[in-house]
């Protein structure tokens, strides 16, 4: 009798609980899941592959550097238009602190003047600020730079050159603009006439040094810019912090509700988004050229930019200050050169440091940089350990001090009279006016200013801020008084050097009356008119104008003054 072949339901379990299931069933049906899944995780990993190389190829990894064109050219256009759109996409720039300027006082006690027979009045000092005026602009050349030096005796303009102090003649101009708009009336003809001139060199000089002479970087939508001074190969950071500075006067002196007029004849709403949107493409190439952000390559330098704004929010204040204070002898500056590249190199140098940092801090205070707030204030105390406190122990006299000096005192200036409308335990603005104080005595006091027989114009910049605080704060009258009789004595002697004030002239005798009207010699004797002498020295006298004689507040607007004769 045949045996019927069991079936695989029949045959026992290994356990004897019941039918089994087929060993070469289960194994096929474990090796389709790991075949499936395999194939699954290859998919997705050429879908990730070929998605990391679509965006990888729609962003531009390499910093792309170019010449800006022609302003009135088609590419030129097509470059600001594109410029403009990437500008409209980009985040707005973060403004984590509500800080506002503090307003001093225009009433000053009468133990903080000099109690000496007045040496200089408001229409002196209204009469030296014209005048300057009209050298600046018949210095100015027609390419937008100024004249070096002119010698007014024999009417011979020398060959030397410098950029960074043609870039400090720019600044100036741009101080005596926001000085005229401030008390601009539009329904005086002197007002209109004496501004429209002003407003057209300012312009011309800004055409020059931003768009003509400059090179542009691009990494991945963003934008910077760097000066190129013709004839120069390595460019001081000075340069690019002097020139920031007056794109800052500029555009503080058209924000706001300017009149009509303003916008209709002289600075459109297109030319001025135009100096802003520059501004910011300076202002990320000086930040990024910090010794506390080594640059190592030009990618660096966006990235560093871009940490800088993508922290700003989250970061604590001191965690952001503590990345630019450095109190040790190894960083806290800015590197002192870059070249044609874009590339930064060199040490300290306390004039370029003074001037980078005002720029920085009058940004953060006054326009959308408050973000940069912390970076300012970390870098003045590492700048005063250095310049300062570490130099004049090895001199008390340091040349290094005096040129920190007034670019220091003006920073100080700002960061002394600052107000938060939240009370900030990590900033106190009192250390930076006791800065400021102490500085100016140093000036006075120990290096001498009344002594020295060059223009000390530059000096005044910084202590007639410290005048003005000191008779403010109330801390120390004695200190005030010696303060204003300096001011007094000293900028009366140097407005005796500027050629229209009475002096200097009469020892020429065949003066034709036009020759150097308004230039400041460098001392009594020397008839050389050198553009930074003046510049320094109408700065200092718009700040005595505003601060020590504040009434009336006018504007000399004298137009026989400001035209060829």
């Amino acid at each position: 009798m045949q045996r019927r072949k069991k079936t695989s339901s029949e045959i026992p379990s290994g356990d004897g609980s019941g039918p089994a299931t087929s060993p070469t069933r289960k194994v096929t049906s474990t090796r389709k899941v790991k075949r499936c899944t395999m194939v699954g995780l290859a998919l997705l990993g050429i879908g990730a592959i070929f998605l990391a190389v679509t965006i990888y190829y729609s962003v531009d990894w390499t910093v792309r550097k170019f010449s800006p064109p022609v302003e009135t050219s088609s590419k030129w256009t097509h470059q600001h238009n594109a410029a403009k759109e990437r500008e409209r996409k980009a985040k707005p720039l973060p403004q984590p602190w509500k800080i506002k300027p503090k307003v001093l006082s225009k009433e000053f006690p009468a133990n903080t003047k000099c109690q000496e027979k007045p040496r200089l009045t408001r229409d002196v000092l209204d009469k030296s600020l014209a005048l300057g005026t009209k050298f600046l602009l018949e210095h100015q050349k027609s390419f937008g730079n100024f004249d070096y030096e002119y010698d007014w005796t024999t009417g011979v303009k020398t060959d030397d050159d410098m950029e960074v102090r043609q870039a400090g003649a720019l600044w100036g101009l741009s101080l005596i603009f926001h000085d005229m708009m401030d008390t601009f009336d539009s329904d005086d003809p002197d007002s209109l006439r004496v501004l429209h001139i002003v407003a057209v060199h300012l312009l011309r000089a800004f055409e020059f040094f931003v768009m003509q002479n400059s090179e542009i970087l691009e990494f991945n939508g963003v934008t910077m810019r760097y000066i190129m001074y013709p004839g120069t190969k390595k460019h001081g950071i000075g340069t690019m912090g002097l020139v920031s500075l007056a794109l800052v006067e500029f555009l503080r002196a058209t924000g706001g509700n300017v009149p009509e007029y303003v916008k209709m004849k002289l600075v459109s709403p297109h030319k001025r988004e135009e100096l802003e949107s520059m501004l910011r493409q300076l202002l990320a190439f000086l930040v990024s050229s910090h010794s506390a952000t080594p640059i190592r390559s030009l990618e660096d330098r966006f990235r560093t930019w871009n940490k800088l704004i993508s922290g700003a929010n989250w970061k604590s204040w001191q965690t952001q200050e503590d990345q630019y204070k450095e109190t040790g002898d190894g960083g806290g500056y800015f590197l002192q050169n870059y070249d044609n590249e874009g590339l930064s190199s060199g040490i300290s140098s306390s004039y370029y440091d003074g001037e980078c940092l005002l720029a920085i801090v009058k940004a953060a205070k006054y326009l959308e940089y408050n973000f940069l707030f912390p970076m300012a204030v970390g870098t003045a105390k590492s700048l005063h350990h250095r310049h300062v406190t570490m130099a004049l122990k090895e001199d008390e006299d340091s040349a290094e001090t005096k040129g920190f000096y007034q670019w220091s005192s003006m920073a100080f200036f700002e960061l002394a009279t600052v107000e938060f409308e939240e009370s900030e335990e990590y900033y106190d603005p009192t250390r930076f006016g006791s800065w400021l104080v102490d500085l100016a005595l140093w000036m006075v006091d120990v290096h001498g200013t009344l002594g020295r027989p060059k223009n000390t114009g530059y000096a005044y910049e910084g202590i007639v801020p410290a005048w003005s605080y000191a008779a403010t704060s109330g801390s120390n009258t004695g200190t005030a008084q010696h303060l204003h009789c300096t001011i007094e004595e000293g900028m009366a002697r140097l407005i005796s050097w500027q050629v229209g004030m009475g002096l200097v002239e009469n020892s020429v005798h065949d003066w034709d009356g036009q020759k150097g009207l308004g230039g400041v010699q460098n001392s009594l004797k020397e008839p050389g008119l050198r553009i930074d002498t003046t510049q320094h020295q109408m700065h200092a006298t718009i700040l005595a104008r505003r601060l020590v004689y504040p009434e009336p507040n006018t504007w000399p607007w004298s137009t026989e003054l400001f035209v060829r004769q």
